[in-house]
Formats: structure tokens, C-alpha cells, sequence
């Protein structure tokens, strides 16, 4: 953890350079998936591919990522990819409305959704499954200095917050995306990255340092 960076990161995953706060905790689940039922897998998050590692082969069929990030996971771990959406969950029903609607889906995904892709969906040619659930760490929570940068990357990461911390004037909020925002107590003032990655949401906290 750098000793005097003020940027504070709350999600499940870690960045160089900033503090993270590992304030969610995924627990993997198994359900049983034939994976030769389908033409391809959805996936909206990093998670997803860990979950999958423990139900089986998943590594034949290409996957449609929400995120340049979560497409370069994919890739780390081995799978194809089949196309990148633009961070959104709403892209991701976008590109299936166009290009995808003759193809059977795989979508699995945690228990709690910021955005239900197969509502948005006229054609719906997707099986939806439960691989992973998170839950609010019961670590010791860390002190936070006034000048605080908080970043969130979900509106689980907000709640979780919440059961900890106070949120201060003094401290500045970024959010990924306006979904993770909308979790946020009325009247807190935030500002929104130019795209939805935590990369990107570091990059605006930096610019706050100068």
C-alpha cells in the first residue's frame, strides 16, 4: 500500500499505486452447465472467469466481454474472445440485438446485477446461471485521511462503504459509471470516469493530485 498516495480504492481487485481497500469478498459457486449448449459466453466481469475455472471447460467457446480490461483477463486466462463491448452493460444488449440474437448465450454472472442484459433483449436467447455472490469484508476498517480520493467500482463496493465509513466533505468520490453513482447517499457530490474501468478512474484521480 503507498504510504502517501490519498487515492483509496474500494473493490475486490487491486491496482499498483493506489491504496486498495479489498472491502467485497466473492464467494464461487458451482452449478451444473453443459457448456457444449452453447455458441458463446457473456461475460460483464473478471470474477466470472475464476467462477467458471471451477465448473469446467469453458475455454471453446468465445466469449463477448463488456470491457477491454475484462476481455484482457480473458485472454490471460485462455479464452477467445468473440467482441468487446463498450463497458456498459447496455453495449453488451446492443451488440446481441445486432449480431448475436441467431447464437444461444451463456451468461454467467453474480448473484446481485447492476444491470439485467436479458431484459433488454427482444429475442431472448440467453441461460443465465449464478457463479459467484460478494459480500462485505469484516476486516478492521483502515483510517482515512480528510484529503481522501475514494474511488468505487460498483454499487456493492458504496454499500459495503457504508457499513464502515462516514463519507466526508473533504473527500472526493469517482465513480465508474453513473449506475455505481446512483448508489451513493443524496446529496454527495461526485465526479464519473471517462470510461468505465478502474484504470480509467485512477487516471482522473491523478489528475486531482495536480
Amino acid at each position: 500500500m503507498p504510504k502517501h498516495s490519498p487515492i483509496y480504492l474500494f473493490s475486490k481487485t487491486s491496482y499498483p499505486n493506489v491504496n486498495h481497500i479489498p472491502i467485497l469478498v466473492p464467494t464461487y459457486l458451482q452449478p451444473i452447465i453443459d457448456f457444449s449448449s452453447y455458441n458463446y459466453i457473456i461475460a460483464t466481469s473478471k470474477e466470472v472467469f475464476t467462477a467458471l475455472d471451477k465448473i469446467g471447460n469453458w475455454k471453446d467457446l468465445p466469449v463477448l466481454c463488456i470491457s477491454d480490461t475484462t476481455a484482457e483477463f480473458c485472454r490471460e486466462k485462455g479464452g477467445k474472445i468473440l467482441d468487446i463491448a463498450d463497458g456498459y452493460g447496455k453495449s453488451i444488449a446492443s451488440l446481441i440485438e445486432k449480431k448475436y440474437l441467431n447464437k444461444k448465450a451463456l451468461h454467467p454472472h453474480a448473484k446481485v446485477i447492476a444491470f439485467d442484459i436479458e431484459a433488454k433483449i427482444t429475442d431472448n436467447n440467453i441461460d443465465s446461471f449464478i457463479v459467484y455472490e460478494t459480500s462485505c469484508t469484516k476486516e478492521k476498517k483502515v483510517t482515512l485521511p480528510e484529503d481522501a480520493i475514494c474511488i468505487f467500482s460498483s454499487p456493492s463496493s458504496i454499500k459495503c462503504f457504508l457499513k464502515q465509513y462516514e463519507f466526508l466533505e473533504s473527500f472526493r468520490i469517482i465513480c465508474i459509471g453513473e449506475t455505481t453513482a446512483s448508489s451513493l447517499p443524496k446529496g454527495i457530490k461526485y465526479l464519473i470516469s471517462q470510461k468505465p474501468s478502474i484504470a480509467s478512474t485512477i487516471e482522473m484521480a491523478n489528475t486531482l493530485l495536480k
